[in-house]
């Protein structure tokens, strides 16, 4: 599969922005939603990451935990980061690097 980035088809499909897909793959099987692959991602890391806002969507509707860590925030994904704190993520929470969303957004340049 072109843009492959895990072992886990859920997540290359949401890095791959492929909606359709992803919809029927986690409403067949729930579980799908959370499940992570061998970066201990799941399919709302890989779609923050790609920037897919369509797919956040999806996954934050079903309810997925939003406060994994990871260093998502370091994309400059505003809207999407909207929609995480609106879907109740922790904005203090801090990554495997101990920095916050605020850290990482003020070490970009613009």
């Amino acid at each position: 599969m072109e843009g492959c980035v895990s072992n886990l088809m859920v997540c290359n499909l949401a890095y791959s922005g492929k909606l359709e897909e992803l919809k029927e793959r986690i409403l067949a099987d729930k579980s799908l939603a959370t499940r992570t692959d061998q970066d201990s991602r799941t399919a709302l890391h890989w779609a923050c990451s790609a920037g897919h806002t369509e797919i956040v969507e999806f996954l934050l509707q079903l309810g997925v935990p939003v406060n994994d860590k990871d260093d998502a925030a370091s994309k400059n994904r505003h809207e999407i980061a909207v929609m995480l704190l609106e879907g109740g993520a922790n904005p203090d929470a801090k990554d495997h690097y101990e920095a916050t969303a605020m850290h990482r957004a003020a070490a970009k340049d613009t």
